[in-house]
C-alpha cells in the first residue's frame, strides 16, 4: 500500500466551487489536507494570507511568480527590471506564508525573439535572482508547460529547462514535473522521470486530457506513476493541480483508492 506521498491540495484548480481564494483554504483544511499551494494570490493582502493560515494551520509549499500580463517574465527579453520588481513581490509573500518552493514563470514568446535570446534572458534573469532566492530560503522552480494549455509559453520543453538547471547547478534551482504537461510534451514517463527526478524539487498531477482527477480515464496510469514515485523514494511534495469532474470533495475519492493517504 502506499502511504507514504506528500500531497497537497491546489487551490487554484480544487474547490471551484468557491469563487472566494481563502474559502478554499478552509475546505481543504475541513477535507484533511495537510498543505496547499496556488498560484497567484497576489490579490489577497499578505497578512490576510498569513493569518489564514495561522487559522487553518496549513502549509503552504509552492506559489508562482506574479504573472503580470504575459505569464511571467522571467524569459522575456526587455522586461529583466520588472523580472526582479515581480520576483521581489513574490518573495515578500513566500515570507510571509513560509512557501519555500517559487516557479520563476517564464512569460510569453515575444516576435522576433529567438529560442537563445529567450535562454540567455532566462539564465541571466536567475543569476540575478539566485542570491535572493537564497537570502529568503526559497527554492526557484522552472516548469515546463505543453503548447495546448498556455500556446507560446516560452518554458516549453524539459530540455530547456534541465539544461538551466545543470548549467547553473545551484541548489536554489530545481525542476517543477507536471506530469500532465510531461505527458503532453514528450511522453516516455518512465524514463523521463527517472532522468529528471535527480534535479526535481516539485511534482504535480493531472489526469491527460481532460486535466481531471488522476483515476479518470485517459492517458496516464497514476497507480503506476504513484508507484515509480515511491520506488524512487520521491520525498518531495506531490501538487494536485487537476479541475475536478465532479463536486471536489467526492471527487477525493481516488485517493483512498490508490492507498493514498493525506
Amino acid at each position: 500500500m502506499l502511504t507514504n506521498l506528500n500531497l497537497c491540495a491546489n487551490l487554484s484548480f480544487m474547490f471551484g466551487e468557491y469563487e472566494d481564494l481563502l474559502e478554499r483554504y478552509t475546505q481543504a483544511k475541513n477535507c484533511g489536507f495537510k498543505a496547499v499551494e496556488c498560484a497567484f494570490p497576489y490579490n489577497i493582502p499578505i497578512d490576510v494570507l498569513r493569518t489564514k493560515l495561522q487559522e487553518t494551520g496549513l502549509k503552504q509549499v509552492l506559489l508562482n511568480t506574479e504573472p503580470g500580463q504575459n505569464l511571467g517574465y522571467a524569459g522575456r527579453k526587455g522586461e529583466e527590471d520588472a523580472f526582479m520588481e515581480s520576483l521581489k513581490l513574490s518573495l515578500q509573500y513566500c515570507e510571509a506564508t513560509g512557501a519555500g518552493l517559487l516557479h520563476i514563470m517564464s512569460g510569453k514568446k515575444q516576435e522576433g525573439v529567438t529560442e537563445e535570446e529567450v535562454r540567455e534572458t532566462l539564465i541571466k534573469n536567475l543569476v540575478k535572482a539566485l542570491p535572493l532566492l537564497k537570502e529568503k530560503g526559497v527554492i526557484g522552480l522552472l516548469e515546463p508547460i505543453n503548447q495546448n494549455s498556455i500556446p507560446g509559453y516560452n518554458m516549453d520543453n524539459y530540455q530547456l529547462a534541465a539544461g538551466i538547471i545543470r548549467e547553473l547547478d545551484d541548489p536554489n534551482l530545481r525542476l517543477q514535473l507536471d506530469v500532465f504537461h510531461m505527458q503532453q510534451i514528450q511522453g516516455n514517463l518512465t524514463k523521463s522521470m527517472e532522468e529528471l527526478l535527480p534535479i526535481t524539487g516539485h511534482i504535480q498531477v493531472a489526469q491527460v486530457p481532460a486535466r481531471d482527477e488522476p483515476n479518470r480515464p485517459g492517458e496516464t496510469d497514476y497507480r503506476y506513476v504513484f508507484d515509480l514515485l515511491k520506488e524512487k523514494e520521491y520525498k518531495g511534495w506531490i501538487g494536485l493541480e487537476y479541475k475536478p469532474n465532479m463536486d471536489t470533495v467526492e471527487g477525493l475519492v481516488w485517493i483512498e483508492e490508490m492507498g493514498l493517504k493525506l
